[in-house]
């Protein structure tokens, strides 16, 4: 089982994000740009480039755009070295939640589920889509600082990693919004994985045929079900509830 290969680089914008990573990570810092608007608000940020000989730039509302090709930015963008983190093999050692995602390719989506995980104390969210979506600057804005959490792994072969999830003692449980027994019923192990599949979507067939334990959100029924993010922020939750 192998996570995609990184670059080594990544740029990112957006207050929280930037701020978040300045505070864990300030020795991994290769570029600012920051609009003369925003020197005031980032000034500890540009006082520790100058300090360290760092580039940074004083740029307009419109360069910042270019240069993030997003309009909200909040003033600042970053680039910045990619967070080292362990090989995934090492993360399934240890006790803890790890979500898994299937097919979820929106940025905004991921994002928000990389923010409720954090949050919640989820140690590594695993997923499979066409391009590294955690790694993009849409999603580690969305997610407010919470990119600097739980660590992220883009893979292609869910077979290699839950083979090496049920070796390791995960209980492996999924959403479905039809059958399975009520969140509030459900114990959590220790060790738990929770599948989600795309928005709209679910999980594939072939996946929900690999998988056991699936629960369900309660409520009035008036929708069908939750957006993917929102039913990751309930069900962690009640996860956090039942293992702290």
């Amino acid at each position: 089982m192998k996570a995609k290969k990184k670059n080594l680089e990544t740029k990112l914008y957006g207050r929280h994000a930037c701020l978040t990573l300045f505070k864990h990570r300030p020795d991994d810092l290769i570029r600012v740009y920051i609009t003369e608007a925003g020197v005031f608000d980032f000034r500890p940020l540009v006082r520790h480039c100058v300090d360290n000989k760092l580039a940074y730039h004083i740029v307009s509302a419109q360069e910042l755009e270019t240069i993030t090709k997003a309009t909200h930015h909040e003033g600042i963008a970053i680039v910045a070295k990619r967070r080292e983190q362990p090989e995934l093999k090492e993360i399934l050692k240890s006790d803890g939640m790890i979500i898994a995602l299937e097919g979820v390719e929106n940025p905004h989506n991921l994002g928000a589920i990389m923010r409720s995980a954090a949050h919640f104390g989820v140690k590594a969210i695993v997923y499979e889509a066409k391009v590294p979506v955690a790694q993009s600057a849409a999603a580690q804005r969305t997610a407010e600082g919470g990119a600097e959490g739980p660590y992220t792994y883009h893979i292609d072969n869910w077979n290699d990693f839950l083979d090496q999830a049920t070796r390791t003692g995960f209980s492996v449980f999924a959403t479905s919004s039809h059958k399975g027994e009520s969140l509030y019923q459900t114990k959590f192990a220790q060790k738990s994985i929770l599948f989600f599949g795309a928005e709209g979507e679910g999980l594939s067939p072939k996946m929900s045929q690999k998988i056991k334990n699936f629960l369900q959100i309660p409520g009035t029924g008036m929708v069908e079900s939750l957006n993917v993010s929102n039913a990751t922020a309930v069900i962690l939750g009640e996860w956090f509830r039942q293992t702290n």
